[in-house]
Order: structure tokens, then sequence, then C-alpha cells
């Protein structure tokens, strides 16, 4: 369940959360595969964010789907690695609510931006921070619409959005370099 309001935000009441996505189509592969190359992965708790190595396997699996929908002459290699992210853009459609897009709009205008440079930034965001519980993150989709509704919503909020599964790496890092520079081992 979700808090929800109606579209005026007047009323706070409760709604089911239902957010159905396709069930995941098998692939049957013969040899060694990648973790989530064969089946797609699913959350586990406390894991941090997505690998470089994981989004791969998944690229190939979803390719494998993709061919499997294709005669053999249309077929498409496996990559073997990652694209670069300032190369080849896939049009995506997506359906958006127009408040958010009007949002969006003023964003970008105001950081002097195409708007896709601000979608494109959002995502990458959320790219590089460990996917939460699929409950929670649900949770946090509706409580989002809610806020964009609100007259009362926060108007900056300092330190929202740090990841510390994104940050532990960097400090121990940091951490190791300073005890080089140092000379001196890390008491622990």
């Amino acid at each position: 369940m979700a808090k929800t309001t109606d579209g005026d935000g007047s009323r706070v009441h409760m709604r089911r959360i239902n957010l159905p996505r396709s069930p995941e189509p098998q692939v049957s592969i013969d040899g060694s595969v990648m973790p989530g190359e064969a089946e797609p992965l699913a959350h586990v708790p406390g894991r941090g964010p997505v690998t470089k190595a994981e989004v791969l396997a998944n690229m190939r699996r979803r390719q494998r789907i993709k061919n499997s929908k294709l005669p053999a002459d249309r077929q498409q290699a496996l990559p073997d690695n990652l694209p670069d992210i300032q190369g080849d853009k896939e049009a995506v459609g997506l359906r958006l609510p127009v408040l958010l897009i009007e949002y969006i709009n003023l964003i970008a205008l105001l950081e002097n931006l195409p708007m896709v440079a601000v979608v494109e930034a959002a995502l990458m965001d959320k790219a590089l921070r460990a996917p939460r519980q699929p409950e929670q993150a649900k949770e946090n989709y509706f409580d989002l619409q809610e806020a964009l509704m609100s007259d009362s919503r926060p108007q900056h909020s300092p330190g929202r959005g740090v990841d510390l599964h994104l940050l532990r790496p960097r400090v121990v890092e940091l951490l190791a370099a300073i005890d080089e520079m140092g000379g001196q081992p890390r008491q622990g």
C-alpha cells in the first residue's frame, strides 16, 4: 500500500501499489555465462550499485532475446564490452506526466541545458546508485509523486542523495593514498 493524494492534493488516501512489469523471457545458453546473462538478476538485500559486468551480462541476455525473435541472417553478435557513454544513442519512448515534463523543461532552462541532458543526468545519477528493495522503490515512486503535487515540499535538502555504497570505495582509495604519502600504515 502507498499513500497517494487526489489530483489537487486535497485528500491523502492509501492506494495499492500496482506497477506491473512484463515477465522476463528465459534464454537457453550452452556453456559458461556471466551472472545475469542466462536469467535476470534479482535484488539481493544490501547489494551495492550495479556493476559494469552485470550491465554487460544483462545486455548480452537482452540481445539473445532479441536474436531469438529474428531470422538467423538478421541476428546481431553479442557484445563483448559496454558501449561508450558518449557513443551512439538509442531512441526510447517514455510516457511521463505532463507536470514532470514542465518541471524538467524549466530546470533545463534554468541550467542552460537541453532537456535531454537534464533527463540523462538524472538517469545517470540513478544508474550509479545501489538499487532499492522492490517494495521500497515502489513506495519511493509514489512519495515522489506526492512531493511534486505538494505545496509544502522542502526547498532544499542538503545531503539527500548521498549514496554510501558509492563513497565507501573512494574513501578506501583515499585512505590508502594518504597512508602511502605518510609512510605510516593505517591503524584500523
